[in-house]
């Protein structure tokens, strides 16, 4: 024992500048032992090595023929003239006067295109990502990024309109000085594509010099992405026995859930519902998340290595439609299937991608064709493309120009909502010369009018958007419905952060307990304006939740409460949470999200020179990242640095002068430095950009009725209350404002 004491000393020596300041001993100590854990774990795990897909092929030789031939395999290859589909024959393409020209040099592919001086360059094609219905192009960048190019190669067959280069963003107008210019960080392959086109994937970031030695043990997706590393299963094929758990992976993914029918059912029905591992391993990389585990492993659920966006606004519709590209996960998770217990092998042979069934034959499987694939529940001539499952219920958005994927919510079209709320539905997107309206008639015709009554979310979601009077209540309905699935309930606990009052916080307090861990790390991140001692009340219990999801949103709202609120034993876990989300920052250190993440994290936790340091660091990583700016002006003036406050707005508005943020943040500086004649035209600008921002169009009231422009003040606020009903500073001031004037 004295021995470990000894050793322990040491290392409290070593590290203890490098601790924040003031952790304990205690601490410390704490951090040491989960180090050793750790340690352990990760020679444990070392041992289980990766060997490559090829050794799987004689044992299981369907299967890797299978793999051979799906775009798994072909997610990224070395660019070879076997591999690479596109012409580089001395071609051209034309783009915003831009002529670049792919060419051959030696046995190198090569493209002469702008650079980030929008001067022409010369790049070496160093992999391809994908084969159909296009392929994309990775070339060196220098110290060690790669970048994908925004030309790409339409796959299809000629008569698609294929064989041919294509810009990405054909009607974006992007030139050299625009963040998605392929040049710029934005479009950084090394942490934005390989990890998900590459088996056992290492980012390798030197945060120094800004450079990566990236790695990866295989390309493309191969078997070991998905099963973990194979050589401990190797040694069980050799000697197979059964107290080897998985066969030697460290995952068992053979949790496909087998189906019966029942005696006068038309849907079949689970025999158990299981942990669908399926999903969360398959969802690591078919989403849009936030890494938060430095090794992600496939065995473990997806909160404990991602961190899964929620169904917000820009990525989802109202009603969770896919919008933004969000790779399956999120849409899967809202629909009744997943519920039902479906996992992802029940519909694709997980092996060659493609699905098990042709047609309505794969929702055949569980789902009575002589109930369901009949004109008397399609309504459309058989055989016919609206009598197709997929047409109805997964309906396709076309992403990268020619790339359709559907939608896989499964969800009933609702018309009726898109009639007033502006959502898509599947019924015009075929019938394009109908309205919602006629489309919402003809279904009544069909069913009667009960199936408008059928739950839904999507009101309250469009509420919360527009910020509508009785979003928080419409919310709270929402989050405590178990008709809802668990990432529905969190995104309406998530919204109701901007809510948040007394009626709200039981519901918030319930769903902190929730089984979910994405319900419970949206209900910590709900009360982000809830006072000190109600976020010390309510989040203390979940300082050591088992999930790092809630445990990292627990850390972040606890950074601003003042030590002397807590307990010894809440400081000391209050500093554990610190070191863990620290470090879990700084794995996305190379772009300005987690750089700003860490300086408003430092700012909360009083380290003002700290937070300096990130938010500078973001501006010179991604100098075109509009948040950079509204928290580097924003923390100068909350440590009252006017100068400097002025000096980054100015920078800003000259880099993204449609920014309403950076408007209205000018507008406020120009108000606090008694220059509020000055101030009104940023104001109007921002709220100009974003009407539906109540605080914008407020504020903008308020410094017209300053500046002696009563009239307008009251027809800006009166016209505001009407749109936002339930504001009370909206309404309060103008109460006071017509007093005034009547006086």
């Amino acid at each position: 024992m004295k021995a470990v004491s000894t050793i322990f000393e040491s290392f409290y020596r070593a590290v203890k500048r490098l601790l924040p300041s003031g952790m304990t001993k205690a601490a410390c100590c704490f951090l040491w032992l989960f180090s050793a854990l750790f340690s352990f774990a990760s020679a444990t795990l070392a041992a289980q090595d990766y060997v490559g897909s090829q050794a799987c092929v004689a044992c299981h030789t369907e299967q890797f023929k299978d793999w051979k031939a799906s775009q798994h395999h072909s997610a990224l290859q070395e660019a070879t003239a076997k591999n690479v589909l596109g012409d580089f024959n001395n071609k051209t393409y034309q783009y915003e006067g831009v002529v670049s020209r792919f060419f051959k040099q030696g046995s190198d592919l090569m493209v002469e295109t702008d650079g980030p001086d929008g001067k022409l360059k010369p790049y070496k094609v160093l992999y391809t990502i994908g084969d159909y219905p296009l392929q994309q192009y990775l070339v060196d960048f220098g110290k060690g990024h790669i970048q994908p190019l925004s030309l790409a190669w339409d796959s299809r067959a000629v008569k698609e309109g294929g064989q041919r280069w294509f810009h990405l963003y054909p009607d974006e107008k992007v030139n050299f000085k625009d963040p998605l210019h392929w040049t710029k960080i934005t479009q950084n392959a090394n942490q934005m594509c390989i990890e998900c086109h590459t088996t056992d994937y290492k980012r390798n970031y030197q945060p120094e010099d800004h450079s990566y030695t990236t790695d990866w043990a295989e390309s493309g997706v191969g078997c070991e992405s998905c099963h973990g590393p194979a050589s401990k299963h190797l040694e069980w094929a050799e000697n197979p026995k059964d107290t080897i758990s998985n066969k030697g992976f460290i995952v068992d993914l053979s949790d496909q859930v087998k189906w019966v029918w029942d005696k006068d059912s038309d849907i079949a029905r689970p025999l158990e519902v299981k942990a669908q591992q399926q999903v969360e391993t398959c969802g690591q990389c078919h989403s849009r998340r936030e890494q938060i585990a430095s090794k992600p492993a496939v065995n473990k659920v997806m909160t404990d290595n991602f961190m899964p966006s929620l169904l917000t606004n820009v990525l989802y519709e109202a009603d969770g439609q896919i919008n933004d590209e969000v790779f399956v996960y999120g849409s899967f998770k809202q629909s009744k299937m997943f519920e039902a217990g479906v996992t992802c092998s029940n519909c694709h042979n997980p092996h060659s991608g493609k699905l098990k069934a042709e047609g309505n034959q794969v929702c055949a499987q569980c789902h009575s064709p002589k109930e369901f694939d009949t004109p008397k529940h399609t309504f459309h001539e058989p055989k016919s493309p609206g009598a197709q499952c997929s047409s109805c219920h997964m309906p396709e958005k076309t992403y990268m120009v020619v790339d359709p994927r559907k939608d896989h919510s499964f969800r009933i079209p609702r018309p009726d909502l898109s009639a007033k709320l502006g959502t898509s539905n599947a019924c015009v997107q075929c019938h394009t010369d109908k309205s919602n309206e006629w489309a919402a008639n003809t279904m009544d015709s069909w069913h009667g009018k009960e199936w408008r009554q059928r739950p839904e979310f999507a009101t309250a979601f469009h509420a919360a958007r527009t910020g509508a009077y009785n979003a928080g209540e419409q919310l709270r309905a929402i989050a405590e419905s178990q008709e809802f699935a668990p990432i529905v309930r969190a995104t309406a606990l998530n919204e109701m952060g901007n809510y948040l009052n007394g009626d709200l916080l039981p519901t918030v307090q319930r769903n902190l307990k929730d089984n979910d861990p994405l319900v419970r790390s949206a209900a910590v991140a709900s009360l982000q304006i809830a006072p000190a001692n109600i976020r010390v009340q309510l989040l203390a219990p979940l300082m050591d939740d088992p999930s790092k999801a809630v445990r990292l949103e627990v850390a972040r709202l606890m950074a601003s409460v003042p030590d002397q609120q807590l307990t010894p034993a809440q400081q000391n876990q209050k500093q554990m949470l610190t070191s863990e989300y620290v470090t879990t920052q700084r794995l996305s250190s190379d772009r300005a999200g987690g750089r700003l993440n860490l300086g408003q994290f430092y700012l909360d936790l009083g380290m003002a020179y700290k937070a300096e340091a990130e938010f500078l660091k973001a501006a010179e990583i991604e100098p075109y990242f509009t948040p950079v700016y509204t928290n580097l002006s924003e923390f100068y003036r909350r440590t009252a640095q006017p100068q400097k406050e002025n000096e980054w707005l100015k920078k800003g508005l000259e880099v993204d002068g449609s920014s309403a943020a950076l408007n209205h943040s000018m507008g406020l500086y120009l108000v606090r430095q008694k220059r509020t004649g000055e101030s009104t035209s940023f104001l109007r600008k921002a709220v100009e950009l974003e009407p539906t921002n109540e605080r914008y169009v407020y504020v903008y009231g308020v410094a017209l009725f300053s500046v002696g422009k009563k009239a307008e003040a009251v027809e800006v606020l009166d016209k505001a209350l009407q749109q936002f009903p339930a504001n009370r500073q909206i309404e309060q001031a103008l109460r006071g404002y017509r007093q005034k004037m009547q006086q």
